[in-house]
């Protein structure tokens, strides 16, 4: 599976191209999250799922408004990797038979996903800072650092659920 296609001749047409992937990752998480949040029986997950979503809805707008200001639209590239990303998590929400168990598989995939989208967004802020994007970088930065979060919440929601997890038959 390719991560680009097409050609990318400097830095700048890697950045544009990234922030396609970027766009279509959003969105595609932005479908995603919900199905997560209500498949969760832990209130703790479902609130961070449901919160992350309203975080996600303001990072598509944020590539839409980089890629707007970089290409004159906002036209995404279909994410592959966090198709199958997504698609991963799914198939484990529908075999998971225990409570528990569907909870920390949530968490898992979700991770999964967050861990991508911070590889995405430093990338890019590294790439907008270099090609004197200084407002872009400012905003790529802001969705990394709520990103980052996100995982952390998370992770403290794995250290608790996660032993309930054990004792599934």
């Amino acid at each position: 599976m390719a991560l680009f296609a097409g050609n990318i001749d400097d830095l700048r047409s890697l950045y544009t191209t990234q922030l396609k992937y970027m766009l279509s990752m959003e969105e595609q998480i932005t479908k995603a999250l919900p199905k997560m949040a209500d498949a969760a029986t832990d209130m703790q997950l479902k609130k961070a799922l449901e919160t992350h979503l309203r975080e996600t809805e303001e990072h598509v707008r944020r590539v839409q408004q980089i890629l707007k200001d970089q290409t004159g639209d906002a036209d995404d590239k279909k994410c592959a990797v966090t198709a199958a990303l997504i698609s991963s998590g799914e198939t484990t929400i529908k075999a998971a038979n225990d409570d528990a168990v569907r909870d920390a598989g949530i968490i898992a995939a979700a991770q999964k996903v967050e861990h991508f989208e911070m590889a995405s967004y430093g990338s890019a802020r590294d790439w907008a800072k270099l090609l004197g994007e200084t407002q872009a970088a400012t905003l790529l930065q802001k969705t990394l650092d709520e990103e980052k979060h996100a995982d952390e919440i998370l992770t403290k929601v794995s250290h608790e659920r996660n032993p309930e997890a054990t004792r599934a038959a």
